[in-house]
């Protein structure tokens, strides 16, 4: 896996990558760590799982972000099933900012979680 990721990282550079396996999404590395900064999710040990009918509301978030995505397949070898593409695409600035911010928000979720009773991960 870790290998087939480089690869796509070299073909997919500006983009959030996010990979459809059998029933969940997954996202890996530094775009775990942007869909936490846009939304409520919180990644474990920079992956990111939630189940595959949450796609449709993070693909809507990722575009009113103007952020570039490919979702791929990897029951099909990672055959593209979706694609935005923008060109005033602020994938970079998201990942400058999520790397700044990640420790704080992630503990400020838990904290908030913890407090209000709410599950860690609502789209789980």
């Amino acid at each position: 896996m870790e290998k087939s990721l480089k690869e796509l990282r070299v073909v997919h550079s500006s983009s959030l990558i996010i990979i459809i396996e059998e029933d969940d999404v997954r996202i890996y590395g530094d775009d775990a760590k942007i869909i936490e900064n846009i939304s409520n999710f919180v990644s474990e040990n920079n992956l990111l799982v939630f189940k595959y009918k949450n796609l449709d509301n993070i693909i809507n978030l990722l575009k009113k972000k103007r952020i570039n995505f490919v979702v791929l397949d990897k029951d099909l070898e990672y055959k593209v099933h979706n694609y935005y593409y923008n060109e005033n695409n602020s994938y970079e600035y998201y990942l400058k900012k999520s790397k700044k911010y990640s420790k704080f928000r992630k503990m400020f979720i838990s904290f908030y979680n913890l407090i209000f009773g709410l599950p860690y991960n609502r789209f789980k």
